[in-house]
C-alpha cells in the first residue's frame, strides 16, 4: 500500500471537546495516520496530495441508508410514508434482479465517494450483490440482510442472513455487519426474538427503523400489545442498537433510551420529505443520547450528500426551538463523523483525524473562486462547512489509505457506464 503525504491543508481536528482547524501535514502509512505535524518533509516514496486551499477532514459517516435505492430517487413526491412504501416501493422491489441490485448499488457508492462519505450503514436485501459492489469500490460499509415477516417468510430471511454473514471474509476490515429487523411494525414478536438471538449469537449490533412516523405508534401497539419503547426494551436491551429516525419520541421514550445501549441515526431530509415531523435532536443530545446522521435512501432522502444533511439538521432545530439554545455547526460536524463512528462501533478506527486511526479522509475545496462564492468572506470555516458546502466541493476521498477519488476523478471505474447501467432499471 502506498504512503500518502497530504501537505499544506487546513486540518479539522477534535481537541478539548471543540472542533478546530489547524494548518497541518498528514502522513499515511499502511492505511493509517502516522503523523500530524506542521511540516512533514516530502519524499519520492510518498504519493503527494497538495491540500492548498482545502479543508482536510474526517470522512463522513452515513449511519442509515438503503444502498441500492438510487433508482428510487424522486419517487416520493406528494405521498405519505405508508403510501410510498406500500404502493411505490415494495411492489417494484419484488421485481428487482440481482444484477439490478448490483448496478443500483454501484451508482449509490459512486455518489457516496464523490460527496465525501467514506462509511455507510446499509439496510436492504440481496446483500451479496451489495457486498460485491462495496468490495469493487473499496468503501467502508456496515452490511446486513433485512429481516421481516409480514409476508410469512421469516425463516427464509433468517437463513439468508446466516448464509450472508457466515460467508464473510474474516480479514475483510472494511466490511462489518449488523442484524436488521425492518421495524417494530413489520416484525412480529417471533421476528424480533429471532433478530435478538442472531445479534447475541454473532455478537452484532441491531439496526432498526424506530418511530419514524405517527402511524407506527398505533400499528406497533396493535401488533405487539405494547408501546414501541416497551417492545424495543423487551427484545434489544443489552444489545447495541442503531435506531433509524426516532422522530416520535416522548418523555418516557427518552427516559428508557437513556438506560439502553443505543443511539439515533437522524435522517432530517427524509423525515421532512415524507412529512414525518422533526426529531428533537437538540434535546436528545442534551439528554446524553448519541445522535448521528444519515440520508436514508434516495427515494425519500433525494441524495447521499451528508453536507446537505448537516445543514438541514441544524436549520430545522430552529423551527422547533425558536430562540432557545439548539445544535450548532460544530455539533453537526460531530454528528456526521465521530458520533457516527461511535454509533457503528467503529470509533477506535475512524471518525476523527488522529495518529493511529485508519486514514478515512476527505479534502474539501475552499478556493476563492466563482464556484465557491457563497463561502466568502469566510469568517467561520467550521460553519461554512455546514451551511455553505455541498458534496460537490469534495475533491479527494480516501478510505483506509486508498485514494478512491482525487481531483474529482473516481479511480478504477467508468462512471458513465455505471450511470447508464442503472438509469433504466425501474422504467
Amino acid at each position: 500500500m502506498e504512503k500518502i503525504l497530504i501537505k499544506n491543508g487546513k486540518v479539522l481536528l477534535f481537541e478539548n471537546n471543540d472542533v478546530i482547524i489547524k494548518n497541518r501535514d498528514i502522513l499515511v502509512e499502511e492505511g493509517k495516520i502516522t503523523k500530524i505535524e506542521e511540516k512533514i518533509p516530502n519524499s519520492p516514496e510518498y504519493h503527494l496530495i497538495d491540500a492548498q486551499n482545502q479543508i482536510v477532514m474526517p470522512g463522513l459517516i452515513n449511519t442509515h441508508a438503503h444502498i441500492p435505492m438510487s433508482i428510487f430517487r424522486e419517487t416520493s413526491e406528494g405521498v405519505s410514508l405508508n403510501e410510498w412504501l406500500n404502493n411505490r416501493i415494495w411492489p417494484i422491489e419484488d421485481r428487482l434482479t440481482k444484477q439490478d441490485i448490483y448496478n443500483a448499488s454501484m451508482l449509490s457508492l459512486i455518489e457516496m465517494i464523490s460527496t465525501g462519505t467514506t462509511c455507510i450503514n446499509d439496510h436492504y436485501f440481496m446483500s451479496e450483490q451489495i457486498r460485491e459492489a462495496v468490495r469493487k469500490l473499496k468503501v467502508r460499509a456496515v452490511l446486513t440482510r433485512v429481516i421481516m415477516d409480514v409476508d410469512n417468510n421469516l425463516q427464509e430471511r433468517i437463513d439468508e442472513f446466516k448464509s450472508f454473514y457466515e460467508t464473510r471474509l474474516p480479514d475483510e476490515d472494511l466490511i462489518t455487519y449488523s442484524v436488521a429487523p425492518h421495524g417494530l411494525y413489520t416484525c412480529t414478536d417471533k421476528a424480533l426474538q429471532a433478530s435478538a438471538n442472531l445479534a447475541r449469537q454473532y455478537n452484532l449490533p441491531i439496526h432498526i427503523h424506530f418511530l419514524e412516523s405517527i402511524d407506527e405508534i398505533d400499528d406497533i401497539k396493535k401488533l405487539h400489545g405494547k408501546r414501541a419503547i416497551e417492545v424495543l426494551k423487551q427484545y434489544f436491551n443489552g444489545i447495541h442498537t442503531v435506531l433509524a429516525h426516532g422522530v416520535k419520541l416522548d418523555d418516557e421514550d427518552i427516559k428508557v433510551l437513556k438506560t439502553m445501549d443505543c443511539g439515533i441515526a437522524h435522517n432530517p431530509i427524509s423525515n421532512l420529505r415524507l412529512g414525518c415531523k422533526i426529531a428533537d435532536t437538540t434535546r436528545y443530545l442534551q439528554e446524553g443520547i448519541n445522535v448521528a446522521l444519515g440520508t436514508d435512501g434516495q427515494g425519500s432522502g433525494s441524495n447521499l450528500d451528508m453536507f446537505e444533511a448537516m445543514r438541514i439538521a441544524c436549520l430545522i432545530q430552529g423551527g422547533i426551538h425558536e430562540n432557545e439554545a439548539r445544535i450548532t455547526a460544530k455539533e453537526a460536524i460531530y454528528m456526521a463523523t465521530i458520533n457516527g463512528a461511535k454509533l457503528l462501533g467503529l470509533n477506535t478506527k475512524i471518525g476523527s483525524i488522529e495518529v493511529g486511526k485508519d486514514a478515512d479522509i476527505i479534502l474539501v475545496d475552499i478556493t476563492k473562486n466563482l464556484d465557491n462564492i457563497i463561502m466568502y468572506p469566510n469568517s467561520n470555516e467550521v460553519a461554512n462547512l455546514v451551511y455553505n458546502t455541498t458534496g460537490r466541493n469534495v475533491t479527494t476521498t480516501i478510505v483506509k489509505g486508498n485514494v478512491l477519488m482525487e481531483n474529482r476523478i473516481i479511480k478504477g471505474v467508468d462512471v458513465n457506464e455505471i450511470i447508464k447501467s442503472a438509469e433504466n432499471i425501474i422504467k
